[in-house]
């Protein structure tokens, strides 16, 4: 009677880390490695992909640049089924790491340190969409949003009159208004119930308190100040 043993062996992962600018020091390689027996981690200073069998490319950034994107692109094609992963240190600003969520062939996106940390997590949790570092989404909704109602046609400006107080009199603050508002001196009177004589009076005075050359210097300044609320 012959007895067949099956004998599974635990496959080494190769991760290869692609880091151009040198922001990964080697210390945190040996970190990776003390603490993630099951992986073997490769680095290279440039975007040259590898010859061997990789289970993912890290691609080490501190921002967006195209010229990693289109890297991404080139890895998709050349190693077809090999996880990319786009990484930065804890303080670079995840804002700036979002344009790479457009290359479709992105695993995942996320701080080193969460890399570090939670390296068969990410392993486990990537698939089909990307993956991305649980305290970037309500960032990267926010950022949607700001984007959504940048498009948005700006329908008033309004003066916050709380913060112009003691710096612009009653009827300053009006005149700025509807001047806000694209009147005209004529109107501006009509609205206010004043001369016309009058307003040009209170535009003067308003144009020297904002050191302001015309009306719409005086306007371009009210904004800067941020005394001037956008509703779209």
């Amino acid at each position: 009677m012959i007895t067949m043993t099956s004998t599974s062996a635990v496959s080494t992962k190769t991760i290869l880390f692609l880091d151009p600018e040198h922001i990964l020091e080697n210390s945190g390689l040996s970190q990776l490695s003390g603490t993630n027996s099951d992986y073997r981690f490769l680095h290279h200073d440039t975007y040259t992909l590898p010859t061997d069998d990789c289970e993912a490319i890290v691609f080490v950034v501190n921002g967006y640049k195209r010229e990693t994107k289109d890297a991404i692109e080139t890895a998709a094609e050349a190693v077809p089924g090999t996880k990319l992963f786009v990484m930065a240190p804890s303080e670079t600003e995840p804002v700036s790491l979002f344009p790479y969520l457009m290359a479709e062939s992105l695993t995942g996106l996320m701080s080193l340190e969460y890399f570090q940390k939670e390296l068969d997590f990410v392993f486990r949790q990537s698939g089909a969409s990307a993956f991305l570092e649980p305290r970037f989404h309500a960032m990267l909704i926010r950022e949607i949003e700001r984007v959504k109602l940048k498009e948005q046609p700006i329908k008033r400006l309004v003066l916050q009159k709380e913060e112009v107080e003691g710096v612009l009199t009653m009827n300053e603050q009006n005149v700025l208004q509807l001047l806000l508002e694209g009147y005209n001196n004529i109107h501006i009177a009509q609205q206010l119930f004043l001369a016309p004589s009058t307003i040009s009076t209170i535009i003067s005075h308003l144009l020297k308190k904002l050191n302001a050359s015309d009306r719409t210097d005086a306007l371009v300044t009210s904004i800067r100040n941020g005394w001037v609320d956008a509703y779209r």
